[in-house]
């Protein structure tokens, strides 16, 4: 029986958890957190709700400790997985919604990669620990790949694959074209080059229009694109879900469905973030071969590239450097010096893990004045 390595169990953990527990894959999984006993709490909830379809799964809950990047390795060692996937940050996104919503809006101005030393520590500490146990598995990483991916690919720790961000947009694209047109859902392919920031500009404060991306919406097999405004495409069906985070179910099951494709050589067509360490998100074929982006004869794969890196400067981050130096837009740096203290124009990936707790720091200081 393979094993499926799962570390993190907060909200897109968890869904993953309760999806797999219900599906018929065969996999053993470890749930691994820094708190043992919050992932089988876990494991126990996801194992219970599969009883009532008959399902009896094989969950083990486990210590892992991303901090600690020898001891996940011997554990990664041991256990020998067929894949594994990153659920675990060390400040999650959603958390400034808590603060009062003028300065709310502020931060979210100042887009979500201006908190990449968070979300990049314990993704980028377990392909270090992935590489130095020297086994060969799939990587998926959950934590913001459109962003944190290509810093890893800079340094020789790439993932296989992200989820979510343009895996969120492109069913979304699907059901929206379905419903205008009234056509069966199978009758619809799309191809779809965006960023992250295409996925916040409808649903979060601050963010600006206009970032570049490609989509192709091909109908029957023929290429329906120009029926459709584009643009309008893109923003209402963002809008389809929810306010909230209740997509992370859909991020749960994009995450699932990459672990498949993969792992069982599915050799599936889908979208997804930050392949191989790219920026952005594009159409990819997932197999055990692992990821291989898929576009049409429009748009190159050095032009999708390019369209990424220039949306990802509206979500904070201006450059990534050859040796993974981050530089912050300029907007972003005012913005977290101004609202945060946090002082950092650049950084290095080593610097990640410091830099990420004075982020913590800051962020407690702050909050301490609003939240009781």
């Amino acid at each position: 029986m393979k094993k499926i390595l799962l570390v993190g169990v907060g909200d897109v953990g968890k869904h993953i958890l309760e999806f797999a527990a219900r599906s018929n894959t065969g996999f053993e999984w470890i749930a691994g957190d820094i708190d043992e006993e919050k992932a089988r709490l876990a494991c126990n909830n996801a194992e219970i709700g599969a009883a009532h379809h008959g399902k009896h799964p094989k969950f083990r809950p486990l210590k892992i400790d991303l901090l600690d990047i020898e001891k996940t390795s011997e554990i990664i060692q041991k256990e020998q997985p067929a894949a594994i996937i990153n659920c675990a940050v060390l400040h999650t996104w959603h958390l400034i919604r808590q603060l009062p919503e003028n300065i709310y809006a502020k931060i979210s101005s100042a887009g979500l990669g201006a908190w990449l030393p968070c979300q990049l520590t314990l993704g980028m500490n377990l392909a270090q620990a992935i590489k130095n146990s020297g086994i060969s598995t799939f990587y998926i990483n959950t934590s913001l790949s459109c962003l944190t991916n290509p810093v890893m690919g800079k340094i020789g720790l790439a993932p296989t694959i992200g989820i979510g961000n343009v895996d969120l947009i492109a069913p979304a694209v699907s059901i929206y074209i379905v419903r205008k047109t009234g056509v069966p859902r199978r009758s619809v392919e799309i191809y779809l080059v965006c960023h992250h920031q295409h996925w916040v500009y409808p649903r979060e404060a601050g963010y600006k229009p206009g970032a570049p991306y490609f989509l192709k919406i091909m109908i029957d097999g023929e290429d329906e694109t120009g029926q459709f405004d584009t643009d309008k495409v893109m923003f209402e069906s963002v809008k389809l879900y929810p306010p909230g985070i209740g997509f992370t179910t859909v991020s749960a099951s994009s995450a699932l469905k990459n672990l498949k494709a993969m792992v069982l050589d599915e050799g599936l067509k889908t979208h997804s973030p930050g392949p191989n360490g790219l920026p952005g998100g594009y159409p990819v074929r997932l197999s055990a071969e692992g990821a291989e982006v898929i576009l049409p004869s429009e748009i190159t794969l050095e032009e999708a590239i390019l369209m990424n890196e220039e949306a990802g400067k509206l979500d904070s981050i201006e450059e990534i450097k050859n040796d993974g130096t981050v530089i912050f837009a300029d907007y972003t740096y005012d913005i977290m010096k101004e609202t945060l203290g946090f002082d950092c124009k650049s950084f290095k990936p080593s610097e990640a893990r410091e830099l990420a707790f004075e982020q913590i720091s800051h962020y407690k200081e702050l909050t301490g004045k609003y939240i009781k």
